[in-house]
């Protein structure tokens, strides 16, 4: 049972967490955490490619894990990059431009994760 509780999903869970505690702590908005969600359009597809190392973690189940990764890099990194974006001081253009890099950069983050991990394992 405990191979099927550490995937992709408590990952995601988690950043959701984070950005919304730091969205959360931009109610009086502050420059430098609006910097930091400005950046989330880097940082989640970033992430994307770090949920490629549970490739590497023997007790983590390999059966469907490409597909759970790909649906949870997906639905996780819409609802993160609205969560954070969302909470944003200055809506505007610039907030959906840095949402629609983000999802893009997360499915070609998607792809070279792939990739890597059809050829290495």
């Amino acid at each position: 049972m405990s191979r099927f509780l550490f995937g992709p999903e408590l990952l995601w869970l988690a950043l959701y967490g984070i950005v919304s505690l730091i969205a959360k702590a931009n109610v009086p908005p502050v420059k430098s955490i609006d910097d930091r969600l400005e950046h989330l359009w880097l940082l989640i597809p970033l992430a994307a490619l770090l949920t490629f190392a549970l490739w590497y973690f023997p007790s983590v189940e390999k059966n469907w894990l490409l597909l759970r990764v790909w649906i949870v890099c997906i639905v996780g990194g819409h609802y993160v990059l609205e969560k954070g974006l969302g909470a944003h001081s200055q809506q505007g253009p610039g907030i959906g431009t840095a949402y629609i890099a983000g999802m893009i950069f997360v499915f070609f983050a998607l792809i070279v994760g792939s990739i890597f991990v059809k050829i290495r394992f």
